[in-house]
């Protein structure tokens, strides 16, 4: 049985839906490009080609208009939201096929917390796959259900929007492969020491829901399912918090297994409860934890109808992330669009490496925009290493992004990632133009 949306749930559904009609409405009766919004979230004239169909868009005039400055941010946000939507469900599919697909237990004993070889294989495969900054949110929040360490889920979550094939070749073919090799190196650099702070978080402290806010019931071996499911009806039949001796006596470890697995948590006195019980509302708690089944092996058609329950869950649980996403974008192109950047923020002062990381962050860049968007700012006299910042830092940093993973992260985790990319960003900049 799916669940049912909370009153809260149905309001953001309401939006999402609301917003992806006006987007293709406007479209049409406007007789914009079609496949410009499909492709590039962009309310453009019919006709454009080559590299300025990644960029042209209507003209948005400013004015002391509010009600029209509003309405052009609704519909721009709009636009966003239809090319991303198609990214997101296809993100839902994924993140629920490694929930009830891949072997909780597996992974854990093999990846354990994560660490220099896991991560770097887990940035490799984020440059290997072409996905962009706001379609992998709901995939990272399938990696870390389906028990992939912290470490190694960061490392992927940098590498995949900063770095792929399509954009360093891109990069290369435009602007040359010194940046482009500059981009690799960078993006390498920045997935590895996230990636290596959170996976020693993570062997500190085994609680999974210290870090994320998601929870869907991994796929847990049967013998650990069993003993969770257990676990949670003794503490829903006692106040919600036991210590160890009275819980699970002498079975320690398949308490701390839970809470690696985001089943259970511990406060300061030692004492097990599940996890956000004291923290949500009645309605609201179906959104934040899901007791295991006890249920140990399931056919394919179970197994389908999981997939498409934990695919629904994701889903109800990151529409408000992606409507908050989409109007902060459509804030950003109207009072502050790529063309008013290329024009105002030129000449000597883009030689800013720091300058160019911030203008990383506030203008909205969606991956594949970012390069001729740099062509157009290196026009303009930016130089290389504030060319090498605002290609690492365009695609993985702008605000809607990180509005997304604060869906996914605790403020802890998104501090660490925006902090420690954004200075990665300014020291590759900086090491770019001393080599």
């Amino acid at each position: 049985m799916f669940r049912k949306p909370t009153k809260k749930e149905w309001i953001y559904l309401l939006a999402v839906t609301l917003l992806y009609i006006s987007g293709v409405l406007y479209v049409y009766t406007q007789d914009l490009s079609m496949s410009s919004l499909y492709y590039y979230g962009l309310l453009q004239p019919k006709g454009v080609t080559g590299e300025e169909a990644r960029l042209i868009e209507i003209e948005t005039p400013l004015s002391w208009n509010i009600p029209q400055v509003l309405w052009f941010i609704y519909i721009k946000g709009a636009a966003v939201l239809v090319e991303l939507f198609q990214y997101w469900i296809v993100g839902m599919l994924i993140a629920a096929a490694l929930v009830v697909f891949v072997p909780w237990g597996k992974v854990k004993k093999r990846m354990g917390t994560g660490g220099i070889g896991s991560n770097l294989a887990a940035a490799t495969a984020g440059a290997v796959i072409p996905i962009c900054s706001c379609g992998i949110v709901p995939v990272l929040a399938g990696l870390v259900e389906a028990g992939i360490p912290l470490g190694p889920t960061m490392a992927f979550l940098i590498a995949a929007p900063m770095l792929n094939i399509p954009a360093v070749f891109m990069t290369a073919g435009i602007l040359g492969w010194k940046l482009a090799i500059g981009r690799i190196l960078g993006t390498f650099g920045i997935a590895l020491a996230v990636g290596g702070v959170l996976s020693y978080w993570q062997r500190r402290e085994r609680f999974l829901r210290r870090f994320v806010k998601l929870s869907v019931t991994p796929n847990l071996p049967s013998d650990l399912q069993q003993f969770a499911f257990k676990i949670a009806m003794a503490l829903s039949k006692n106040p919600g918090r036991l210590p160890t001796e009275k819980l699970a006596p002498g079975e320690e470890e398949k308490l701390f297994l839970l809470g690696e697995a985001g089943i259970l948590d511990r406060d300061k006195d030692g004492f097990w409860h599940l996890p956000d019980v004291t923290e949500v509302s009645t309605d609201a708690a179906g959104a934040c934890f899901v007791l295991p089944t006890g249920d140990m092996a399931f056919t394919f058609r179970q197994g389908m109808v999981r997939f498409i329950q934990s695919a629904w869950d994701f889903f109800l649980q990151l529409n408000y992330y992606l409507v908050l996403a989409v109007i902060i974008a459509g804030a950003i192109k109207v009072l502050l669009p790529t063309n008013l950047v290329v024009s105002l923020v030129g000449g000597e002062q883009l030689n800013s490496v720091l300058i160019a990381s911030v203008v990383a962050i506030l203008a909205y860049v969606c991956t594949y925009v970012e390069v001729p968007t740099a062509l157009a700012l290196i026009h303009k006299g930016m130089g290389g290493g504030a060319t090498l910042s605002y290609l690492l830092g365009g695609p993985g940093l702008s605000l809607p992004s990180i509005a997304m993973l604060s869906g996914v992260f605790k403020p802890r985790v998104l501090t660490l990632y925006v902090g420690m990319s954004f200075l990665g960003c300014v020291i590759a900049g900086y090491l770019y133009n001393i080599f």
